[in-house]
């Protein structure tokens, strides 16, 4: 192999430091070509997606087409198949973010005249790309990834040989949380239970759904009378749709409550699997009362824990509507300065190590957090660092595996380079 490189090496650079450029073959593959202008096309493909290529050399762009071409043959012959229309979004998609990457439309077409590539050019190497990736994931996994084991004795041999090495964990803690959202109260369910029953009794009464929702919705459709499109089974909640999809054409619902609150619900028309409805909305949304109640009660929590009359875990088992983490004394994780949850950093770190910050409140939710423990500096435990060492000693497998299998293909293929 490091033969082939050298041969490779001096062909590219003999040829792309010529003064006088004639395309040509410089390799073949089985019955497949790599002409000089591939090479070359490649690489200004590569520019344009953005791939900095001043620290790649043209022997490994050359290198890695016949590796792709041996790998698309290897795919050919078994036949395996992508999704054509998938992968071309995909690259279409790519196309866009390279293309807001610049300042301007006319910046990006100007630098595709600069590459000598156009955009349907670039658009195909994303599309080419994207095929090879997926055929060689493909590929790779029934061959080399499917065929990786690590046993348990391989991650604790390389934990114990270079733990010493491993970088220090530096002092983290051990972080509280006590969560209540604002939500409506039963009094204010009750209210907006009232107003929807008073909107049904007008309906019965004859009044016209789409005028009535315009005036009394609050949803944002009322702007269209209610009118929320065509829709499918999945894609309301289940209370919605369940009532929706049992209502014929112009038929209407009575009153369902779902989290969002009481609606009506009006079928107006049906295609294929889908209907479309139209709905009144009166919403459980909190009142300023309610908001002052649920801090009020925040407030009072924090009166408990500074007065030492409950501790920490024992205010989260009792108040937090965190159900994953209330039951463990609210500890949500461990955290460096680095890692702490960036909306309460700021708050935790100016509170003393044991002590509760003041109530603090992001998007309808109120929360009471706590640094409940700080631990020192100290090498990372085994657990800690498992999942890192599998992946590493993976990669490091995968990678052998791959030259090894590489190899054996080469060999099985005609590969010839021409001087």
């Amino acid at each position: 192999m490091k033969r082939l490189s050298i041969l490779l090496l001096s062909l590219v650079c003999i040829s792309l430091l010529s003064a006088e450029l004639v395309d040509r073959i410089i390799a073949k593959v089985g019955s497949d070509i790599v002409l000089q202008s591939d090479l070359e096309r490649q690489i200004l493909q590569m520019r344009s997606a953005g791939v900095d290529i001043s620290k790649i050399e043209p022997v490994q762009v050359l290198q890695q087409m016949l590796e792709e071409k041996i790998m698309l043959q290897k795919a050919q012959e078994l036949d395996l198949q992508v999704d054509a229309t998938r992968i071309r979004t995909y690259a279409q998609n790519y196309l866009t973010q390279t293309k807001s990457r610049y300042p301007s439309t006319e910046a990006f077409n100007a630098d595709l005249v600069r590459m000598k590539v156009t955009e349907e050019e670039l658009l195909e190497y994303y599309i080419e790309q994207i095929t090879n990736n997926a055929l060689t994931e493909m590929l790779l996994e029934r061959y080399i990834s499917s065929k990786i084991s690590i046993e348990e004795n391989e991650l604790r041999s390389f934990y114990a040989e270079t733990r010493d090495t491993l970088a220090v964990k530096p002092i983290t803690w051990k972080i509280g949380m006590i969560m209540r959202e604002i939500g409506a109260s039963e009094e204010s369910g009750n209210a907006q239970l009232q107003a929807i029953r008073a909107l049904k009794a007008r309906l019965d009464a004859g009044e016209d759904f789409a005028a009535l929702a315009s005036a009394e919705s609050d949803c944002p459709s009322k702007a269209r009378g209610g009118d929320l499109g065509f829709f499918g089974r999945g894609m309301m909640v289940a209370p919605f749709e369940e009532a929706a999809f049992n209502l014929g054409v112009g038929e209407i619902s009575d009153i369902v409550q779902t989290q969002f609150g009481y609606h009506i619900i009006k079928v107006t028309e049906t295609r294929g699997n889908e209907i479309r409805a139209s709905h009144i909305l009166k919403m459980l949304s909190p009142t300023d009362a309610d908001s002052s109640a649920a801090r009020n009660l925040m407030e009072s929590i924090r009166a408990q824990f500074i007065s030492g009359s409950k501790s920490f875990a024992e205010l989260a088992a009792e108040y937090s509507q965190d159900t994953e983490t209330a039951s463990s004394g609210g500890v949500i994780g461990e955290f460096s300065a680095e890692e702490l949850p960036e909306l309460f950093s700021v708050a935790l770190l100016r509170t003393p190590v044991g002590q509760m910050t003041e109530v603090l409140e992001h998007e309808g939710m109120l929360y009471l957090m706590s640094r409940v423990e700080e631990l020192p500096q100290r090498l990372f435990d085994f657990e800690e660092v498992r999942q890192q060492i599998y992946d590493y000693l993976f990669s490091q497998k995968q990678a052998e595996a791959y030259n090894t299998w590489m190899q054996e293909l080469m060999q099985e293929n005609f590969v010839q380079i021409i001087p």
